[in-house]
C-alpha cells in the first residue's frame, strides 16, 4: 500500500513536467493566490474583471479592475466603479485609494462603470468600459482617455457601442477585448439576448476606437457549447493573444464557471474550441475561487503566458478576488475538433472541480493505445476503474460518479502506453 501511494505521488510530480509540454492549455495557479483583494467595508470590497498591461516606460504592471462596495445579495452591490493598482512583479499590488472611473448620476452610465479594457499608446491611455442606466435598460460601451491611467476624461459622444439588431445581442454588450491593428483596432465582445439567459462573443473593427463596425456575416464568432457542456449557457470575457500564426482566445464559460480556450487563424472565422476548460475553480487557497475562475487578462512575457483572473468564494460571502496563473508558450496547433488527432498524450483536469456528485475527465491520445484510467483515495486504495481497454487516437471523455463516496480528495491516474499522469479531484457534498 505504501509503495502504491509513493508511486502515485511520483506520477503527480512527473505529470507536472509532462503536462507543461502542452503549453497554452495547461495553467498553473499561483501558490500565493489570491494576489489582489479589495478592502472590506469600502468601495473595493469585491474586485473582479482585471485588465493588466505592462508599462515599459515605468517598468511596472498596471491594473484596472471593477469594484463593488457590498455583497451581491444586498443593495450596496452597486454601483460598480473602476479601480487602479500597480505592481513591480504582477503579484504584489499597491492600490490607488479611490476609484479612477465612476458612474455619472442621471446619465447613460449612472448605474455602473465596469469591465475596463485599457490600452496605452504613445503615452496616452485609452479605456473602453461597460455600463447601463439601471433596471432593464440595455448595456453599452463607453470610451475614456487619460494621461496617467488615473485621471480619466469620458468621451463627450458616449456611449459608443450598444445593442445589435441580431437577437443574440439585443440587450447589448458587457465586456470586450480591444487589440490594435494596422489602421485601427479589433474588438471581441460578449453580447446578451433580451432575456439575459445566454451570451455569445462577437467581433467588430474601428479606425479610431470610437466608431465601430460589426461583422454581420460571421457574428457571433464564438457560440455557446452543446447542451450539458461546461460553456452551454454563455461565453464571454474574451482575452486574445497572437502566438505564431494563430490567435488564441481565452474566455469564460458559464455553466461550469471556468475559463476555456479557442483558436483561430483570422479572429473572425473558424474559432475551434479546446474541448475542456483550461482553468477551473478549485478549493485550494482557502476556497477563494471555489465558485468560478473567470479570465480577465492574458499577457505574454517572453516564453510565459500570465493570466489574471477573478475568483468567487462560495456563500455566504460571494466575495470576488483576483488570482494569477501561468502557462508556457508553445507555438503549435492546439485546435481540436472532429477528426483532430492530438500531438501528444494529455490528461486534462476534471471539470467541474470540486464536484458533486459527478464530474467529467478528458484525455487525449496521439495514437491508438490501451488505456487504464483509475480513481484512488488519499491512501492509495482503488475506488473506481473508469477505463480499461484499447482506445483510438483522439480526444476522449468519461464521467466519474462519486455519489457513493464520502467527501474528500481523490486522485485519478491514467496509463496509456508509456504515458502516465495523475491529477487531483475534490468531492464536496
Amino acid at each position: 500500500m505504501k509503495n502504491l501511494l509513493k508511486a502515485l505521488l511520483l506520477t503527480i510530480v512527473l505529470a507536472l513536467g509532462i503536462d507543461a509540454a502542452n503549453g497554452q492549455r495547461v495553467w498553473t495557479k499561483d501558490a500565493r493566490n489570491p494576489v489582489f483583494s479589495g478592502a472590506s467595508l469600502t468601495w473595493s470590497a469585491n474586485v473582479f474583471c482585471p485588465c493588466v498591461l505592462f508599462n515599459s516606460d515605468s517598468a511596472r504592471y498596471e491594473m484596472w479592475f471593477s469594484a463593488t462596495p457590498g455583497l451581491r445579495s444586498d443593495p450596496t452591490w452597486r454601483p460598480y466603479s473602476v479601480g487602479f493598482a500597480v505592481s513591480n512583479d504582477g503579484i504584489n499590488w499597491s492600490m490607488y485609494p479611490s476609484p479612477v472611473l465612476s458612474p455619472d448620476s442621471g446619465k447613460w452610465d449612472s448605474f455602473t462603470t465596469d469591465a475596463p479594457q485599457v490600452l496605452r499608446e504613445n503615452g496616452q491611455y485609452k479605456m473602453w468600459y461597460s455600463s447601463y442606466k439601471g433596471g432593464t435598460s440595455p448595456g453599452y460601451f463607453g470610451y475614456a482617455t487619460s494621461p496617467d491611467g488615473i485621471h480619466w476624461t469620458k468621451y463627450s459622444g458616449n456611449p459608443i457601442f450598444g445593442p445589435g439588431t441580431a437577437a443574440w445581442e439585443a440587450a447589448g454588450p458587457y465586456s470586450c477585448n480591444v487589440v490594435p491593428k494596422q489602421g485601427g483596432y479589433r474588438m471581441w465582445y460578449d453580447g446578451y439576448n433580451l432575456s439575459i439567459t445566454t451570451w455569445k462573443i462577437g467581433y467588430a473593427e474601428s479606425s479610431d476606437g470610437v466608431n465601430w463596425i460589426r461583422d454581420t456575416v460571421n457574428n457571433p464568432v464564438l457560440d455557446v457549447g452543446s447542451p450539458g457542456q461546461w460553456d452551454a449557457v454563455g461565453v464571454g470575457k474574451p482575452s486574445v493573444v497572437g502566438i505564431g500564426d494563430s490567435l488564441y482566445m481565452w474566455y469564460f464559460g458559464s455553466n461550469g464557471g471556468s475559463t476555456g480556450l479557442a483558436v483561430s487563424k483570422d479572429g473572425r472565422t473558424n474559432w475551434t474550441k479546446c474541448p475542456y476548460p483550461v482553468l477551473v475553480s478549485g478549493a485550494s487557497g482557502g476556497n477563494w475561487d471555489a465558485v468560478n475562475t473567470c479570465v480577465g487578462t492574458v499577457l505574454r512575457v517572453e516564453d510565459t503566458l500570465h493570466m489574471w483572473y477573478d475568483g468567487r468564494a462560495p456563500n455566504p460571502s460571494y466575495q470576488y478576488r483576483i488570482g494569477h496563473a501561468t502557462a508556457p508558450v508553445v507555438i503549435s496547433a492546439v485546435a481540436e475538433g472532429k477528426g483532430y488527432i492530438p500531438g501528444a498524450f494529455l490528461l486534462a483536469q476534471n471539470y467541474p472541480n470540486p464536484f458533486n456528485p459527478s464530474t467529467t475527465i478528458k484525455y487525449e491520445l496521439p495514437k491508438a493505445s490501451h488505456v487504464s484510467l483509475t480513481v484512488y483515495d488519499v491512501l492509495g486504495r482503488q475506488v473506481s476503474v473508469l477505463v480499461n481497454e484499447k482506445k483510438d487516437a483522439g480526444v476522449h471523455e468519461v464521467k466519474f460518479d462519486g455519489s457513493e463516496l464520502a467527501s474528500g480528495v481523490y486522485f485519478y491516474r491514467i496509463q496509456a502506453g508509456d504515458y502516465v499522469a495523475t491529477k487531483k479531484l475534490v468531492l464536496m457534498k
